[in-house]
């Protein structure tokens, strides 16, 4: 009798098993491709996007929604150089704004006036590489040993403002220098509904 039962359970089991291996063969899903792990070097947003030069490292910030912003706020920023006096930054900073570019342009230019000593040098109409209208600008701000270089894109995209500026002692920063590190910026107008 015990072998009968162990016979039976033997082949029950032999019976069960074969179509279950066969079922997990047929139907385990496929593993995922891993996706590729974007370059510190890059922003991308619906309405833009930039790459930074590869002497620039990227400094961590916490991910913020590319739409909705409560005031300005800096959204990515590279360094080069860190703690030496020829240090460069390069940040991407925004606002909501669904007017026009020039009056985005009058909005950043006062908030910069609040934030201190700024004299603006150069405002020019001008365009991004995908042909997005900016305006290209050129601060320096503070005074004596403090005293800043800032050159910068502005523009609107129908749904916020964005500033991408390049900021470094003065002396250290020129203008060629400058447009050459903003050189891969490009915007659209920001899609609706997203």
């Amino acid at each position: 009798m015990n072998r009968l039962a162990l016979g039976l359970a033997f082949c029950l089991m032999c019976a069960f098993t074969a179509p279950v291996q066969t079922f997990a063969q047929r139907f385990t899903p496929a593993t995922p491709e891993a996706s590729p792990t974007p370059s510190p070097s890059e922003y991308h947003d619906p309405a833009m996007s930039f790459t930074a030069p590869p002497e620039f490292y990227r400094l961590p910030l916490a991910a913020h929604d590319p739409a909705q912003f409560d005031q300005s706020t800096v959204v990515a920023a590279w360094v080069a150089n860190p703690g030496k006096r020829e240090q460069l930054t390069i940040t991407i900073t925004m606002e909501n704004h669904d007017g026009t570019l020039d009056g985005f342009e009058m909005v950043s230019e006062n908030e910069a006036r609040d934030n201190g000593d700024v004299f603006f040098k150069k405002h020019e109409v001008t365009k991004l590489t995908n042909g997005m209208p900016a305006y290209w600008e050129e601060l320096t701000m503070g005074s004596g040993f403090d005293t800043l270089k800032r050159f910068e894109y502005v523009w609107a995209d129908g749904t916020r403002g964005v500033l991408l500026a390049i900021t470094g002692r003065y002396g250290v920063l020129d203008e060629p220098a400058a447009k050459k590190a903003l050189a891969n910026a490009s915007g659209v107008l920001y899609p609706r509904g997203r």
